[in-house]
């Protein structure tokens, strides 16, 4: 095979022009596939340029098409599950280990590793294969999840979900490269969909799941129960992904080394150092210490530095940048890219703060405050089949991407309205209107993006798809928890009056199950500023929302074609 060429079998829907290959092609699929079943799916051998390695080579079967997906499915659902699992654990870890100030960086740490990993499987994925990086990263979500559930401390088990956070990294946008390498666009669109509905199905449940656990056996087997689906998952990825052995040359030490020089380590290194920093700032400015405080400034002024030399990486250094910048330039990416910034933010602020108004102010058990969040998973899961049923018939998307940025609007200026007495179909219709709108913007923004490119920067979009993604999520979220930890204390400290209000203060902040044993005179105080709290989460919620009204608008209408050669 010449230099520069590669052999993929991928996955097409048959069309008249095939015709005359497809007796090779229920060849290729099995010899018991009759012609009917053929004629829906048709495996076709294709020999192309393939710059920068762009696609892995291999096999498909199509006993194992199904298998595949499904597999990569089960990793996308866990991956999403994990970063929200710890909602409903904060009240038992923090308890455990007397440490609510703290208890944020054991979702935030999952967050990072997911944000600074992201863009780098993709360009890692190009040079050692899909299936490698699979099971790497199934490999080490597991491994993380072992050391979460036998942590000793709360240090260790922020540790732990960094490591878990390595793998769910691959775990997600491992599963859309993939899906890039297998069907056309317009069908992907679909396809996508389905993939949104499990993700929001992890992001979703994950508070249930880890309330119910907990209340059964236990926070800890939160995280054990989930090696071993993780462990079919991987199975089934190395039985049937099948990787055609690339060809072996005299030098290919020298190759790999080349390689390997192509992956931008200066760039993912100093995005991540400029995350920590600015988290860092984010999680001590007001809570442990003032906002105007050396500490403060020193993790702001690094983190601005650190970020000031990445952008220098990225637009002059960097062979092969982890988020090409100047890929910004187009108005669509630009915009796509920062309304998944903002919807994420806007996600995992709610996912993570919805269960403390259930358990903290409505005084629900933590399995009780999972099960309220469900109205958000079926409302983007409507959201995102929705979207892709109606991308793939008219092969448009911009006026559904608008409709979705009103409608999330819409639900977050509706959740800012829980109080104390919320009837319950109100709490669950305002989640449930959040989740559609959210739902239909993961959706399309993908999809959008994706089309604003060639086929062959489609890998390196999807990454930088990803890469905002993972950053909103972690900022989101450590944002929202400055937010509550500040607004909480300035309230706790004007309500609380008498003799012991610096032991009340002290218990309420640090647990959130203490409320439930405080004396009583002091209760209805503690809730009203947790309630304040929690409002303040959502007035930032709002400004959000109304953001991804505008960056929705920056994104212009491009055609979704039904091949891979965009005729």
């Amino acid at each position: 095979m010449p230099k520069g060429s590669f052999s993929a079998t991928v996955v097409v829907p048959a069309t008249e022009r095939q015709d005359d290959i497809l007796d090779e092609s229920a060849a290729l699929l099995n010899e018991h596939i009759d012609r009917e079943a053929a004629t829906k799916l048709c495996v076709l051998d294709i020999e192309a340029d393939a710059p920068n390695d762009l696609l892995e080579q291999r096999a498909l079967q199509s006993s194992s098409v199904a298998l595949i997906f499904l597999s990569l499915y089960i990793g996308v659902f866990l991956a999403a599950l994990d970063g929200t699992v710890v909602a409903t654990l904060l009240a038992h870890i923090s308890s455990e280990f007397h440490e609510f100030r703290s208890v944020s960086w054991i979702a935030t740490a999952y967050l990072i590793a997911v944000a600074a990993c992201q863009p780098l499987y993709g360009k890692l994925s190009d040079i050692l294969g899909r299936k490698t990086l699979l099971l790497f990263s199934n490999a080490t979500f597991a491994i993380g999840c072992v050391l979460c559930g036998i942590a000793n401390n709360i240090w260790f088990l922020v540790f732990a979900r960094i490591i878990a956070g390595i793998g769910g990294a691959g775990l997600t946008s491992l599963s859309s490269i993939t899906l890039n390498d297998l069907v056309p666009l317009r069908q992907r669109s679909l396809l996508q969909g389905i993939g949104s509905v499990l993700y929001n199905a992890g992001a979703s449940l994950g508070g249930l799941f880890g309330g119910f656990i907990t209340d059964a056996l236990g926070w800890r087997w939160a995280f054990f129960l989930q090696v071993p689906f993780i462990v079919v998952s991987s199975v089934a990825i190395y039985l049937n992904l099948k990787s055609k052995p690339r060809p072996v040359s005299s030098n290919s030490e020298s190759e790999t080394a080349v390689k390997l020089s192509r992956i931008d380590f200066a760039g993912s290194i100093t995005l991540v150092l400029s995350l920590v920093l600015y988290l860092l700032g984010l999680s001590i400015g007001g809570n442990y210490v003032s906002w105007l405080s050396f500490p403060v400034f020193v993790a702001f002024f690094l983190g601005s530095i650190f970020l000031a030399a990445f952008i220098y990486v990225e637009l002059y250094i960097a062979m092969e940048p982890v988020i090409p910048i100047t890929l910004l330039k187009d108005r669509t990416i630009f915009g796509a890219s920062f309304t998944n910034w903002l919807i994420m933010m806007i996600n995992y602020t709610q996912l993570f703060f919805l269960p403390i108004y259930f358990i903290a102010i409505r005084g629900i058990s933590p399995t009780q405050a999972g099960t309220n969040i469900i109205p958000n998973f079926l409302g983007s899961a409507f959201g995102a089949i929705f979207s892709g049923t109606v991308m793939r018939t008219t092969g448009r998307y911009w006026w559904i991407t608008m409709s979705s940025a009103f409608i999330i609007t819409f639900g977050s200026i509706l959740i800012n309205t829980y109080n104390l007495t919320t009837p319950k179909w109100a709490q669950v219709l305002y989640i449930m209107v959040t989740g559609l709108g959210f739902g239909g913007l993961l959706n399309c923004t993908l999809i959008a993006m994706v089309a604003a490119v060639p086929p062959e920067l489609q890998a390196v979009t999807t990454a930088i798809q990803y890469g905002f993604r993972g950053t909103g999520s972690t900022v989101g979220v450590a944002i929202a928890s400055a937010i509550f930890q500040n607004v909480l204390g300035k309230k706790l400290d004007q309500y609380i009056i008498g003799p012991d209000k610096s032991d009340i203060i002290s218990r309420v902040t640090d647990s959130i199950e203490d409320i439930d044993y405080i004396p009583g005179e002091y209760k209805a105080d503690v809730v009203h500023a947790y309630l304040d709290a929690f409002h303040g989460v959502f007035r930032f919620v709002i400004f959000l929302a109304a953001a991804v009204v505008i960056t929705c608008g920056m994104m212009k209408e491009h055609v979704l074609h039904r091949t891979f050669d965009r005729k």
